[in-house]
């Protein structure tokens, strides 16, 4: 009795997932690179390298700090972080056309 409930949530999950996948898949490429590659991994993760960096240079002086964040080094770092998310972002997308492509092949059996 636990087994099949346990079977039937597990695919409920699946469905849920396949559904989200292909809502992503739906939005396009460009979309996909953008929003969760750049924005989402390299951007953020730029931000936090940057606080994290001046954290540990200057100390808790939050002037220093604030000071690091709107240098011209930072906005170098925030590209090569972007950069980095553009790839990301790229990698993950193969990634989701394969899964959308395992997905229809299931459905099609």
């Amino acid at each position: 009795m636990k087994d099949n409930k346990k079977q039937k949530t597990k695919e409920k999950y699946a469905i849920q997932r396949n559904k989200n996948l292909e809502e992503l898949y739906n939005r396009g490429k460009v979309n996909y690179i953008i929003r969760h590659g750049v924005l989402s991994w390299g951007v953020s993760t730029g931000i936090i390298f940057i606080l994290l960096t001046g954290l540990f240079q200057h100390g808790f002086s939050f002037k220093e700090v604030l000071w690091g964040v709107l240098s011209s080094n930072a906005l170098f770092v925030l590209g090569i972080f972007a950069v980095g998310g553009f790839i990301w972002g790229s990698i993950m997308w193969k990634w989701l056309t394969k899964e959308i492509e395992k997905n229809k092949t299931r459905k099609k059996q």
